[in-house]
C-alpha cells in the first residue's frame, strides 16, 4: 500500500492552486494563460503575480487530454515538479505564498484512457451519486465503506473502544486436499448484494487481457487448455496468495484509471476489500497455511476470496502482469494463458532447452508486479510425458485425465447402489458429468450417462 506524501506547506499551496486552476476550466478559453492566471491570483492574491505568470504560461501549453486527465491531487503533484512554482517560495524576491481564497469546482469524472474511450461507465462524479446508484443513503454507504472500515484491526482497545469496524464478512476455513487450510471470506448478504451490483453494472463491462480464461464470460478451463494442445513443451507456474496479494493501492489505481474522483475511488475500493481479523491470521499461521508475508497481506486491505467482485477485479489488476508474461512467451516462441492463479506457457522444443533462463524471467516479472510464485507447484511437462493444464490432458487433444474419469465413474457406481439418494446431490453430480463429457469419447459419455440415469434420487424429500 502506498504511503501518502506529507502535507508540507508547498504541497498545501499546490493543492489550493490546483483547485483554483481547475475551476470552470471547461469553459471557452478557460485554459489560456490569462484566464489561468486570473483564477490563480484570486486564490493567492496579486502579490504572487510575478511568478504565477510563467507558471500559467507553462500550463497553457498542456494539451487538452493531459489537462483533463488530472485530478486535483495529481495536478498539485505536477505543480510541484515545475520550477516556476518553486520560484514563488524564494522569500528574498517574493512574499510568502498565502491562500487568500479557496475556489472550488464541482466534482467530475476524468476522461477514460486511450482504447477504453468506447466504454459507457456509470456516471459517479460524487459519493452521493454512487450511493444513489447503489440505492443507499450516504449514511448507509458509510456503514459499508466509511472511515471506520479503514482501521487496521477488528478488535477494540481500551483507548479506542469506538473504532471497531462492523464485520461485513464471515471467515470460513476449508481444509485443502493436500493439507493446510483455505480462507474463504464471504460477504454478508447486504454487502454481497452491493458487490454483485458493482460486478454487473461496472466490472463485467471492462475488458481483461486476452490471455485470461478464468472468470471471463465465454472462457473456461476448456478454452484455457485448448491453447496448449499438441505443444512440445508445457510449463505451469502457480501464484502464491493471489487474491490477498492484490492490495488496496492496486485496486484504487484501477478505479482511478476509469476516471472516478479520489473520493469515489476510496468508497469503491473499501466496498471491494477486506482485512482479515487477527485470530484468523494466527490460526492460519499455526497451521502453516500462510507465512509471515501472507499474514501481513491479510492484515492489510485486500481482495477477499469469496466476494463476487474479487475475480473480476483480480483480472483487471493483473493486466500489467498478463501483458508482460504474454510478451515474454512470444519472445521465446511460445504461448501464455492464465486461469486465476495458474500461469501456463507452452511452445516448441527450444522453450524446454531455454527453460532455465525462461523461469528466471517469469520469476523476475512476477515479483516486479508485486506477486509471488509457489515454487513447489512449478511443473515442466515435455511431450514424452503427460501434459495437464487445469485438469485437462493436452498432449494430442483435450482429454480428461484417467484418474479423474475413474473417480467420477466410481462415484456414479456408488450412488447407483444406494436407495433414496438425497436429491440435493443431483445438480452437483450432473455438473461434474457435464464437465467430463466435454473431453470424453461418445461411448464413454453414454456409459456415464447410463450410470447417472440409474441413480435412484428420492423425489419425496
Amino acid at each position: 500500500m502506498t504511503v501518502a506524501a506529507p502535507l508540507t506547506y508547498p504541497r498545501w499551496i499546490a493543492l489550493a492552486l490546483a483547485r483554483a486552476l481547475q475551476t470552470d476550466d471547461a469553459s471557452p478559453r478557460a485554459r489560456e494563460a490569462d484566464a489561468l492566471q486570473a483564477r490563480a491570483e484570486q486564490c493567492l492574491g496579486v502579490d504572487a503575480r510575478p511568478w504565477l505568470k510563467p507558471l500559467c504560461l507553462a500550463l497553457a501549453r498542456w494539451t487538452t487530454p493531459v489537462w483533463r486527465a488530472h485530478s486535483i491531487a495529481s495536478l498539485a503533484e505536477a505543480l510541484l515538479e515545475i520550477d516556476a512554482f518553486h520560484e514563488g517560495f524564494d522569500l528574498e524576491r517574493f512574499p510568502r505564498p498565502t491562500v487568500r481564497r479557496l475556489l472550488l469546482r464541482p466534482s467530475r469524472m476524468r476522461p477514460l484512457p486511450f482504447a477504453l474511450e468506447h466504454l459507457v461507465l456509470p456516471d459517479w462524479p460524487t459519493e452521493a451519486a454512487l450511493a444513489a446508484w447503489l440505492g443507499l443513503s450516504l449514511g448507509a454507504l458509510d456503514h459499508f465503506a466509511g472511515p471506520a472500515r479503514q482501521y487496521r484491526e477488528a478488535t477494540a482497545t481500551p483507548l479506542r473502544p469506538h473504532v471497531v469496524p462492523t464485520p461485513h464478512y464471515r471467515c470460513v476455513l476449508v481444509p485443502k486436499r493436500r493439507g493446510g487450510m483455505r480462507l474463504i471470506e464471504a460477504p454478508l448478504p447486504r454487502l454481497k448484494a452491493i458487490q454483485r451490483q458493482l460486478l454487473d453494472g461496472l466490472l463485467n463491462t471492462l475488458p481483461c487481457h486476452e490471455a485470461v480464461h478464468g472468470f471471463v464470460p465465454g472462457r473456461n478451463v476448456a478454452t484455457n487448455a485448448a491453447v496448449h494442445v499438441g505443444q512440445d513443451f508445457v510449463i505451469r507456474f502457480d501464484l502464491r496468495d493471489f487474491f490477498p496479494g492484490i492490495g488496496r493501492a492496486r485496486i484504487a489505481a484501477t478505479f482511478r484509471t476509469l476516471g472516478y474522483s479520489d473520493a469515489v475511488v476510496e468508497r469503491l475500493t473499501t466496498l471491494c476489500t477486506a482485512r482479515t481479523p487477527a485470530p484468523i491470521r494466527e490460526r492460519l499461521r499455526e497451521d502453516g497455511s500462510i507465512d509471515a508475508e501472507g499474514a501481513r497481506r491479510l492484515a492489510s486491505p485486500h481482495l477477499p476470496q469469496g466476494a463476487p467482485t474479487s475475480p473480476a477485479l483480480a483480472n483487471l489488476c493483473a493486466f500489467p502482469l498478463d501483458l508482460r508474461l504474454d510478451g515474454l512467451a512470444h519472445r521465446f516462441g511460445g504461448r501464455y494463458t492464465r486461469y486465476a492463479d495458474d500461469l501456463v506457457f507452452s511452445g516448441p522444443a527450444t522453450l524446454r532447452r531455454d527453460q532455465r533462463e525462461f523461469r528466471a524471467w517469469v520469476q523476475a516479472i512476477v515479483e516486479d508486479e508485486g506477486f509471488r510464485l509457489r515454487h513447489d507447484k512449478t511443473h515442466a511437462m515435455p511431450a514424452g510425458g503427460r501434459q495437464q493444464v487445469t485438469g485437462v490432458v493436452v498432449n494430442a487433444k483435450p482429454n480428461l485425465a484417467r484418474e479423474d474419469f475413474d473417480r467420477l465413474k466410481a462415484e456414479l457406481h456408488r450412488l447407483g447402489t444406494l436407495t433414496n439418494v438425497d436429491p440435493a446431490l443431483r445438480s452437483a453430480v450432473l455438473g461434474r458429468l457435464a464437465w467430463a463429457r466435454q473431453f470424453l469419447a461418445p461411448m464413454r459419455v453414454e456409459k456415464l450417462q447410463r450410470m447417472f440415469d440409474a441413480i435412484g434420487f428420492d423425489s419425496l424429500r
